[in-house]
């Protein structure tokens, strides 16, 4: 029988696809490796614990006054200089604002902190600002006073401004130790006002008084006038602005 080049016979066919199917021929399918999830647990050292956060604001908290919402004032200090806002309780932080020796526009957070070396510190705001003061030169207005009748005398001189010390020197009779401070000079002419804080009386409810003294000069002699005292309340006021 004559051969046809090119044909392939069907023995042949047959051959050749049992030969496709060998096992090895194909490339093994990629299997996706199976995903692993690792759960870390976490290390209790990086836990922080409240004990140990640090620290940012010295002294301790107390419970005192001046509470919150308390209307406070500057006290005892001199008319040349300020009261320094500063924005922790203590000397060591930014001043932040500072207040005149007449402001009266305070108010008390009341956060107070006690610190080591015997000062408490407040917290308030003052002018839009919320910065610390210490207490020593805070205090609440109480009622005021006429109070010219109760001078054992009524000083003259040419000093104006000593004639306020020297009145606030009769009013302090008796105190072991008393702070005065002249927060407010005359404007001038022949009526003047000196005020004169006076701090240290010993009264548990009233730390001190301001005290507006008036003169009147005649002859280049100033004479006191009268004299008003606004009580310096330690613990706050009543709704009457008596001490508490």
């Amino acid at each position: 029988m004559r051969r046809v080049p090119g044909v392939l016979t069907a023995t042949t066919l047959l051959l050749l696809a049992g030969c496709a199917t060998e096992p090895g021929d194909a490339e093994p399918t990629d299997q996706p490796d199976p995903t692993v999830t690792v759960t870390e647990t976490p290390d209790p050292d990086d836990t922080t614990d409240a004990d140990d956060a640090p620290t940012t604001l010295p002294g301790e908290v107390v419970d005192t006054f001046p509470h919150d919402g308390t209307a406070l004032a500057v006290v005892g200090v001199e008319h040349d200089d300020d009261l320094n806002v500063r924005s922790g309780p203590g000397v060591e932080f930014d001043v932040v604002h500072t207040a005149g020796p007449l402001d009266e526009e305070i108010t008390a957070t009341g956060t107070n902190r006690s610190l080591e070396d015997g000062s408490l510190w407040a917290e308030v705001q003052v002018a839009g600002t919320t910065g610390w003061v210490n207490t020593a030169f805070l205090s609440t207005l109480g009622q005021t006073d006429d109070v010219t009748s109760q001078l054992s005398e009524r000083p003259s001189g040419g000093d104006p401004v000593g004639l306020g010390e020297q009145v606030a020197q009769l009013r302090a009779d008796g105190a072991p130790s008393p702070r005065v401070t002249v927060a407010d000079l005359p404007d001038g002419g022949d009526l003047g006002e000196v005020v004169v804080d006076l701090l240290g009386l010993p009264d548990d409810s009233v730390e001190g008084e301001r005290l507006r003294v008036f003169l009147v000069q005649d002859g280049g002699t100033w004479t006191v006038r009268t004299v008003e005292a606004t009580y310096l309340c330690s613990r706050g006021v009543t709704d009457e602005l008596l001490c508490l």
